[in-house]
């Protein structure tokens, strides 16, 4: 390594390999540089290593963790209908199970004009006589006010939209399509024109007796033929508006739903259309809601690989031996090694690192300790080992089995028991709080403590962690040492060259008398 820039030219009086020999000297003199340079490289790694393990145990934590808190993994439902084209439904996690009869009167329908049939050539402006009938005669403009927000029933838009001659049907069909108040907000409508029809159709996009599309504001003469001639509107009954879904659940008729689809004893219902028989009758169809217990203990076993993965993860990276022998290499040592020779050396240097670290070691106690805790559920389900989740033996280090008929018989036993073990919200200390929530706060722990040991991903590596810090005085450490040895290689090379100009001066000298001896004889 050069630790100086400066371009010598040496050995002129000596012959000697001066370059040579300061860089031995230098070798030697850079062993505690070096030193330094190879423990910022397993700090390095060492942070490395924690920031993956941050967003390891987060990701478990977020997803795996979480998903098994919420009740539709333990709740799950086969759902099915007498009358599938007419009502589906699916179940959720507060959904009960059991048979319920539904019966449709009505579907929901939005506030709709279905103008009578006009033929208009959409490739031609309105204005042109080829529309017959329909043409428009003059310029004229049409004023829409809209009821479109089921939550705010008396909230009405307004806009005026202008209609030119020269536009053609879809022109005004995109117009209104695009329409907006004087605030900017849109009306919410959905115009169009079928060709094939040849008819106009002006809705709105929500559903329910508060909508409403009120085009009586439009009185003058102009407007008037427009709606009626181009569009095909009946001018005499200028204000529409939607209905109510009417549905008969379990004998009860419900007349508020706004929209078809509704969410009933949790579960969700999708009204497709009336339920009738071959004859127009009113008839009933037949919803059946049972547990899906191959679907709980999917996710339970899901959950237990997940576990196992980190669990294993973790018991590898705490025991992993060391291999003292095994520094990190120094830049100059790598022209001397072939690619594999590097991987190889490089990934014993690595083992070890986080050997026996107290952070993961102790996350993985907190997370066995949960899985083996006696969780106050009211029911003799109280453990994983009571519902059939245990380790087999000690050699396992903390590795769960599942035995699925023992599960089984848990769920369809007492389904609220298991929900409870697993997702029961409560106190520790005093055996309420689930084993979900309790490996939750160990790994919530973990985190904090490994952000404070290494930082976060993404984040520099020089920050106010334990080990940012290290690394920021190892490099503060590493620029004094190089400009150490800088001024040491610089005195050398002035030693080196004092001694040369002392030879150069004795050569000179040595000539001039040789000179003057062979001159006198």
């Amino acid at each position: 390594m050069n630790y100086s820039s400066i371009t010598r030219l040496t050995g002129f009086a000596s012959g000697m390999d001066t370059d040579s020999i300061v860089k031995k000297l230098m070798n030697a003199e850079s062993i505690s540089l070096n030193k330094l340079k190879q423990n910022q490289q397993k700090q390095t790694w060492q942070s490395d290593a924690y920031r993956q393990w941050n967003t390891d145990l987060l990701a478990f934590r977020t997803n795996t963790v979480f998903n098994m808190s919420l009740s539709k993994s333990y709740n799950t439902f086969d759902v099915t209908s007498s009358q599938e084209n007419a009502v589906s439904a699916t179940a959720s996690g507060s959904s009960l199970a059991g048979s319920y009869s539904v019966a449709v009167k009505q579907l929901a329908s939005s506030a709709t004009y279905t103008g009578d049939k006009v033929s208009l050539d959409s490739t031609k402006s309105l204005g042109n006589s080829v529309q017959g009938t329909g043409q428009l005669a003059a310029d004229t403009s049409v004023t829409i006010k809209v009821n479109n927000d089921p939550k705010n029933p008396v909230a009405q838009l307004s806009a005026t939209i202008d209609i030119k001659t020269t536009d053609s049907i879809n022109d005004v069909v995109a117009k209104i399509n695009d329409a907006k108040d004087s605030s900017g907000k849109s009306l919410g409508l959905q115009a169009f024109y079928d060709q094939t029809l040849q008819q106009f159709t002006l809705k709105t996009k929500e559903t329910g007796a508060v909508t409403k599309i009120d085009l009586s504001a439009n009185t003058s003469a102009e407007s008037q033929a427009f709606l009626r001639n181009t569009l095909g509107v009946d001018t005499a009954n200028l204000v529409a508006t939607g209905r109510n879904a009417t549905i008969i659940f379990n004998g009860n008729e419900i007349t508020s739903l706004a929209s078809n689809d509704a969410t009933i004893m949790g579960i969700n219902f999708s009204f497709k259309s009336p339920t009738v028989d071959a004859s127009g009758n009113i008839t009933e169809s037949t919803v059946a809601v049972s547990q899906n217990t191959d679907g709980v203990i999917k996710n339970i076993k899901e959950f237990i690989d997940q576990y196992n993965s980190i669990l294993d993860k973790i018991n590898k990276a705490v025991s992993d031996p060391v291999y003292r022998d095994y520094q990190p290499i120094l830049e100059e040592q790598r022209s001397e090694m072939s690619e594999k020779q590097i991987e190889m050396w490089e990934g014993k240097a690595k083992s070890g690192l986080l050997r026996s670290d107290s952070i993961l070691t102790g996350v993985a106690n907190k997370m066995r300790n949960a899985v083996t805790s006696i969780i106050d559920t009211g029911s003799s389900y109280h453990s994983f080992a009571s519902i059939g989740i245990s380790s087999k033996s000690f050699q396992d280090k903390g590795k769960l089995y599942v035995d699925e008929t023992k599960l089984r018989e848990a769920i369809q036993t007492d389904p609220d028991a298991v929900e409870k073990l697993f997702s029961q919200l409560g106190d520790s200390e005093k055996g309420t709080n689930g084993v979900i929530n309790r490996i939750s706060d160990a790994l919530q722990e973990a985190i904090k403590m490994v952000t404070n040991k290494a930082g976060s991903t993404g984040n520099s590596q020089y920050d106010q962690s334990v080990i940012g810090k290290l690394l920021s005085n190892t490099q503060t450490d590493i620029s004094r040492q190089v400009e150490k040895l800088s001024r040491k290689e610089s005195h050398y090379y002035r030693q080196f060259a004092a001694m040369e100009q002392a030879m150069s001066r004795l050569n000179s000298q040595s000539s001039w008398l040789y000179q003057q001896t062979n001159g006198g004889m």
